[in-house]
């Protein structure tokens, strides 16, 4: 069925000349991208498949093709919005989770048109200004649905593509080739790797991060009663999170976190750099304080956020831990500059308020672990974290629920951070003190000591693994291994 649905879409469009689709055209087209629609949402990754190799995204890049003439915001387009979004869904529905079609996708270069048709959309309604005034222009339209279709499809096949990365030794799922050609061919990782390194230098120097930016700066207030504009910055954030971490997979894979060898051929963190990250802190702090960083005193910190305003939140934090694991150092200075850094402070404190009155797990867990990148290793921002009005950031990871002090899978949470924020700081760990016994982290550093003793008699483990949800959480990935020892000690030796 989906193959003829497939061949439906092709038929309507050889029959179109050029001009405006008539209605009836139009609601044909609606139809059988409403068909497609019903079928592909049952997730059967089957459907997905069929739907991809009887040609279906190549017949939604044709009907997506039609948004590249107009180069004038006011200009009509052939086929209305609301087609284009549904035809924008339907990508999006046969991507998602479906491993194969990302990776087609990644290889056939209908990423390349995705990110093209991005930058058009972005370039029609973000105008090139300097940067003192970056933003006051963007045109609001740019938060309707096709922009956000194409940033959520994109984030959708990277975060497939992380998920499914081909490790050197995987079998590749394509057709046997002979023997002779293997020979030839560089193996499925590395051309995999090349390629992914070069869709992220492409998507850098064709201006995305800027274009972003300007998104990003134009967002001065709340997003509560604004679904549309709440998604746009979900879904971009995202997709800055997707990159750094596709970067991260491709460029410093042999590599810890804190290791001092980073290249990043791709010009990503440059441009993140440049843009102090594009702007998404100065963004997160504008809603959920509707106010503007250079005026805190208008700035009012709410009790609890609307569920919008959550789900930007995480996306946020979580494009902050993966820049912070792609590059520290970077990550630090940015957001422990003098303006920001005081930003950061009330983002932390006011989302640690949010969770303690509404219980979100996937909220708490990127703030806790964000604040200990923050202040790993860095004395200025340790400071900042025990420093404004109490109870501060350090004293609120101290009161958090009991839980995370006593069960195992959440003090593997907490615990790094802590130990970040006070490690060779003594006013932190007296704060820390006051709440809890700093025994308590000592023992922690000498329990993981010992696991990874056991584990370097084991047969050596390549370290190419990408950083899974649960790696991210591992005290090595947190805090330098080579520190372990002196940290316990620290915690151990009383204060006079």
């Amino acid at each position: 069925k989906l193959q003829r649905l497939a061949k439906d879409l092709l038929k309507q469009l050889q029959v179109q000349d050029s001009g405006s689709w008539a209605n009836n055209k139009v609601s044909a087209l609606d139809r059988t991208l409403g068909e497609i629609t019903r079928i592909l949402e049952k997730k059967n990754v089957a459907d997905q498949i069929a739907f991809q190799v009887a040609g279906g995204l190549t017949a939604l890049e044709h009907i997506l093709q039609v948004v590249v003439p107009t180069t004038n915001v006011n200009t009509a387009s052939r086929i209305p919005p609301k087609s284009l979004c549904n035809a924008i869904n339907v990508y999006n529905l046969t991507c998602n989770n479906c491993s194969e079609n990302c990776t087609d996708v990644l290889f056939s270069n209908k990423i390349t048109f995705l990110m093209d048709l991005l930058i058009h959309q972005l370039t029609v309604y973000v105008p090139d200004e300097n940067n003192a005034i970056l933003g006051r222009n963007t045109n609001k339209q740019v938060f309707e649905g096709l922009t956000t279709g194409l940033l959520k499809v994109s984030a959708v096949v990277f975060s497939c593509l992380i998920a499914n990365r081909p490790d050197g030794n995987s079998q590749p799922a394509t057709p046997k080739i002979s023997t002779q050609e293997m020979k030839s061919k560089p193996s499925q990782g590395d051309a995999f790797n090349s390629r992914v390194q070069d869709l992220i230098s492409y998507v850098v120097n064709i201006g995305l991060i800027n274009k972003l930016h300007g998104c990003f700066l134009s967002v001065q207030g709340p997003v509560d009663e604004n679904p549309k504009m709440a998604t746009f910055l979900q879904h971009a954030a995202e997709l800055l999170h997707g990159m750094c971490m596709l970067c991260f997979a491709v460029t410093r894979r042999s590599y810890s976190i804190f290791d001092d060898n980073r290249q990043d051929p791709t010009g990503l963190t440059a441009a993140l750099q440049a843009t102090d990250l594009a702007g998404v802190l100065h963004t997160l702090y504008c809603v959920l304080f509707h106010g503007t960083i250079s005026d805190p005193s208008t700035a009012s910190p709410k009790e609890s956020y609307a569920q919008n305003t959550v789900q930007v939140a995480i996306q946020s934090l979580q494009f902050f831990n993966s820049f912070a694991a792609l590059d520290l150092p970077a990550f630090q200075s940015i957001v422990g500059a003098e303006g920001l850094s005081l930003a950061f402070r009330h983002i932390a404190s006011s989302l640690l308020g949010h969770c303690s009155q509404v219980s979100c797990e996937s909220l708490l867990h990127e703030v806790i672990v964000c604040v200990g990148y923050f202040t790993v290793n860095h004395p200025d921002n340790q400071v900042i974290v025990q420093s404004g009005r109490h109870p501060t950031v350090l004293q609120k990871l101290c009161q958090l629920p009991f839980q995370y002090f006593s069960d195992p899978r959440l003090i593997k949470v907490l615990f790094p951070s802590l130990i970040a924020a006070c490690y060779n700081n003594r006013q932190n760990k007296i704060i820390l003190e006051q709440e809890m016994s700093c025994v308590l982290l000592a023992t922690f550093i000498q329990d993981f000591e010992q696991t990874s003793g056991q584990a370097d008699n084991q047969p050596h483990q390549p370290k190419g693994k990408f950083l899974g949800s649960q790696d991210y959480l591992e005290l090595a990935n947190r805090f330098p291994q080579e520190a372990w020892e002196e940290a316990r000690q620290f915690f151990l030796k009383k204060e006079k």
